[in-house]
């Protein structure tokens, strides 16, 4: 990938909109605190000013959304919200995260528009939440060292990945456990920019945890692979038999 000027720097391939574009990630650092947030007089004509639009890393992770009617879905870092409604309309009861107001607020508004059942927490990641049948990620990937942060926060939030670009994945995996459900499965975008030994590490340690990795999509653009890797809850009775045969 070229070396892009802070407004061109961008995820996925289209470089057009980026400096008027975020995509909403949110803080993945400091507050810890659950809070529903309203966004007065906010609409997704005024939030698309201030939302990291749909890109290919966005429409990579689409499929996954659909799930069984009822199950509990977590999308974390919703951004511009298309993966949620997505799953909404499948029929699963969704929970989405952020913490961008105006990316919270158009989704509400866009969730009741078409009656479906979205709630959008504010939150950091997925703290304060329960477990879920599926979890959804599409996290900043860029490798970013300090002096390429960008100087509007919301698009440094929606872009930096850290040096390696995979410091809000290690975040989100490691907390997995937290959130899958028995025999449940994560599906997470990573990205070729991001460091392959920091990504193998990533790896490591969901298997040491007891879960399985596959990689389930893939997308080539110009200098970057996107893919998507579904990290899997072992089913408890298979670790209590795993127990058993060596005890």
């Amino acid at each position: 990938m070229p070396i892009l000027t802070v407004g061109e720097r961008r995820r996925g391939k289209d470089k057009s909109t980026v400096s008027t574009a975020v995509k909403g990630s949110g803080r993945y650092e400091g507050d810890e605190t659950v809070s529903h947030f309203h966004s007065p007089g906010a609409s997704p004509d005024a939030a698309s000013r201030v939302v990291y639009p749909p890109r290919e890393d966005t429409e990579l992770l689409l499929p996954f959304a659909h799930v069984a009617r009822g199950s509990l879905l977590l999308e974390i870092g919703t951004g511009n919200g298309r993966v949620a409604l997505e799953a909404a309309r499948s029929g699963a009861r969704v929970v989405a995260t952020d913490l961008n107001p105006w990316a919270l607020a158009a989704l509400r508004q866009r969730a009741r528009a078409e009656r479906l059942a979205v709630e959008a927490v504010r939150t950091n990641l997925a703290a304060g939440l329960g477990r879920f049948d599926r979890v959804l990620a599409n996290p900043p990937y860029l490798p970013t060292t300090p002096d390429q942060r960008d100087p509007d926060p919301w698009h440094n939030l929606a872009l930096d990945g850290g040096p390696d670009g995979s410091r809000v994945l290690a975040r989100i995996v490691g907390a997995l456990p937290e959130h899958l459900a028995a025999g449940a499965s994560a599906f997470v975008v990573v990205s070729s920019l991001q460091d392959a030994r920091a990504l193998r590490s990533i790896s490591q340690v969901w298997e040491a945890l007891g879960g399985r990795k596959e990689v389930v999509a893939r997308r080539d653009l110009e200098g970057e692979s996107l893919e998507v890797w579904e990290l899997a809850r072992a089913k408890r009775s298979a670790r209590v038999s795993a127990r058993a045969r060596h005890a």
